[in-house]
């Protein structure tokens, strides 16, 4: 009986072992979230989808703003209406993306915006380039330039969702 009373207390031991480390590593992970509000969670969720909507759209004409070199018409003339009409969409997209971003600052976290900022950055410095000289922006140092902004857009753009979708991870919504 006492063998028997031994074993059961040492079972006992490594269960409540094995419960402490659970425990433990609940604690742990519950201390790296963020507890908020299911409105708070709403807004920030509804401003960062807005933001990479406009985002989106804008990132694809980015995209085409340049159109490629072999595909460009022999005409000078027609080459520069062919640009300055994408950058006229492009400006179509940009504009609402700036005044979007700019609105929501108060509601998403700082490092996201500051992405938001890069990638404003870019398209801006894309739209400069552009309308400072467009026939400069369809010569080979043109699109080396133009790939660079490009890029720059691009990482910072994906740089923005990487940090959402972590800031959502860590999320824990309460109730109101």
């Amino acid at each position: 009986m006492a063998r028997y009373k031994s074993r059961l207390e040492q079972e006992l031991e490594s269960y409540k072992d094995t419960l402490e480390r659970r425990r433990r590593r609940i604690e742990a992970e519950l201390g790296h979230r963020t507890y908020i509000g299911k409105a708070q969670f709403d807004c920030e969720y509804r401003a960062l989808k807005d933001c990479f909507a406009a985002l989106g759209k804008l990132r694809l004409s980015f995209n085409g703003l340049r159109p490629m070199m072999d595909r460009i018409p022999e005409d000078p003339g027609d080459r520069a209406k062919l640009v300055i009409s994408r950058l006229s969409q492009f400006k179509e997209l940009y504009n609402p993306a700036v005044n979007n971003i700019a609105s929501v600052f108060p509601f998403i976290p700082e490092q996201i915006y500051d992405q938001f900022e890069k990638c404003m950055k870019a398209a801006l410095l894309e739209i400069a380039h552009i309308e400072d000289d467009v026939s400069t922006a369809l010569t080979n140092s043109g699109y080396v330039e133009g790939a660079k902004q490009r890029d720059n857009f691009e990482s910072a753009y994906i740089e923005a969702a990487r940090l959402a979708r972590r800031r959502f991870q860590q999320l824990s919504v309460i109730s109101d």
